[in-house]
């Protein structure tokens, strides 16, 4: 009797996701009005006295510019459209943390 409502549970545990399954995929990624996946242009709100970005608004919401003095709770120059910041390494610089001692 306890494998039977296991069964029935998991059954219908199955059945309830398969049928959300689709709607929830069709969430997974952003789109825009075009029904691409590509990400919204940051707009820059605010630049400092060399001309440089300090403030952009991305899906309506303002975010500080990662500079030298202000690195936590900002976003990455790069990540935000501009072209200047840190990229991104297309190698690993040393050895790897397991091989050292």
């Amino acid at each position: 009797m306890k494998n039977f409502i296991a069964t029935g549970i998991t059954t219908l545990s199955l059945a309830a996701l398969a049928a959300t399954a689709p709607a929830l995929a069709k969430d997974d990624h952003a789109t825009t009005a075009d029904n691409s996946t590509k990400a919204e242009t940051p707009v820059v709100v605010e630049r400092n006295s060399n001309g440089k970005a300090t403030k952009v608004r991305v899906s309506g919401k303002v975010y500080d510019v990662c500079m030298k003095d202000d690195q936590d709770g900002c976003i990455n120059p790069r990540a935000a459209g501009l072209n200047w910041g840190n990229r991104p390494l297309d190698y690993w610089p040393g050895k790897p943390a397991s091989k050292m001692k």
